[in-house]
């Protein structure tokens, strides 16, 4: 099954439901999409094959990662492996292919996988004899594999480091479920281990947010990119908040918190990495928000807002026919809006239209990849890059 990191939950989009307890020039977003132009180029695996994460772009080497599966056979079943194949952004013509499956080990029964932003390649893969991580650089060749702990999760931070996440880590069989965090260098050596809240977040590859005590008494414990301890911070009293669906990264390294305080309605504050808060700010009970690069929007009743760290940079009415907003960054930190009919990129300093494209509800064919690349897989199996006009 096709699965996309960049994407939250859709219970991202009722978080405000739950916390809820200047010249606006417009935008339109409502209208059904442009056509597609003819496709750049088209790759079709096996029709028993499927493309498992969306298209990965490395701008600096104009290389493209697609990740698919295929299939091993034993004496008596088919095992199915991880496959990353780079093949070149304007051609489609494959640079290398790499197959997370050593002949002669256990058949992999699960593979995860991750990129870095300088093309180094992670895949966490589990088998009858455990869970190992693999690395494979740039050019394709293997760099290391080590059995890890057990782990459903793996990011790779901005600083290189990996980090691995068990979300159901148990003591013992009858134990409560614990998540738990391991960090490892780009050599593969383990750096730590931590044991996080039951609600937890990696955010802008660089902090591991963990959310400490029950709703309305807890606490939030900050990691860095290596699982050190950066600070504690203390909810106000009887403040509530969710940290999986209510953490950002903006401003090169502050931490965007959303809360519910009682008798102040909902806010939005930022810290330093150091945990000093910088400044805060009210938000309306419905409002949708979103970090973009340095910044961040607030949309709420038909008002998209742009904010920096000092303040509201622009405002624009976007119209969003959906019962929620759906706002996401995209990797080229424009903003991504979805109505019912179109998906629409928007400028995310002038909140004007840049490309829109069909929309997808379960976001299995229509990939935006950055740049003005979007990619639709069919079927599973048949990829097509679209380049789109401004």
């Amino acid at each position: 099954m096709l699965s996309n990191k960049r994407i939250k939950r859709w219970s991202s989009a009722l978080l405000a439901v739950v916390l809820c307890l200047s010249a606006v020039t417009s935008v339109s977003a409502s209208s059904t999409s442009k056509s597609l132009p003819k496709p750049s180029w088209q790759k079709d695996l096996a029709e028993i094959n499927q493309f498992i994460e969306a298209p990965y772009h490395i701008p600096s080497t104009k290389t493209v990662y697609l990740a698919s599966n295929t299939y091993i056979a034993s004496q008596t079943k088919v095992w199915e492996a991880g496959v990353v194949t780079a093949v070149d952004e304007s051609s489609g013509k494959p640079k290398w292919s790499f197959t997370f499956y050593q002949k002669g080990t256990p058949y992999p029964w699960n593979t995860k996988i991750a990129y870095s932003k300088l093309g180094s390649v992670y895949a966490l893969v589990k088998d009858g004899q455990g869970t190992k991580l693999f690395s494979v650089n740039a050019s394709g060749k293997s760099n290391w594999t080590i059995p890890v702990p057990n782990a459903e999760d793996v990011h790779v931070m901005n600083d290189g480091s990996i980090l691995l996440i068990d979300p159901d880590r148990k003591v013992t069989p009858t134990a409560k479920s614990k998540p738990r965090a391991y960090a490892y260098s780009a050599n593969g050596k383990k750096l730590a281990e931590v044991a996080l809240g039951q609600i937890y977040n990696v955010i802008g590859g660089q902090y591991v947010v963990s959310q400490i005590g029950e709703i309305g008494s807890s606490k939030l414990a900050v990691y860095g990119s290596k699982l050190n301890k950066l600070f504690i911070y203390n909810l106000p009293s009887g403040a509530a908040t969710y940290v999986d669906e209510a953490t950002w990264v903006m401003n090169n390294g502050d931490i965007l918190l959303r809360m519910n305080v009682p008798k102040s309605g909902n806010k939005l504050i930022a810290m330093n990495a150091k945990g000093k808060t910088l400044w805060g700010r009210s938000i309306p009970g419905n409002a949708r928000v979103q970090s973009i690069g340095q910044n961040y929007v607030v949309y709420a009743d038909g008002v998209m807002s742009l904010f920096n760290a000092k303040g509201l940079v622009t405002k624009a009415a976007v119209k969003v026919d959906l019962p929620i907003a759906i706002i996401f960054e995209t990797p080229d930190q424009q903003i991504e809006v979805h109505t019912e009919n179109a998906k629409k990129v928007l400028n995310a300093k002038t909140l004007q239209t840049i490309y829109e494209y069909p929309n997808d509800e379960d976001r299995q064919k229509y990939h935006y990849a950055g740049n003005g690349y979007l990619y639709f897989i069919n079927q599973g199996h048949k990829l097509a890059q679209y380049k789109l006009q401004k």
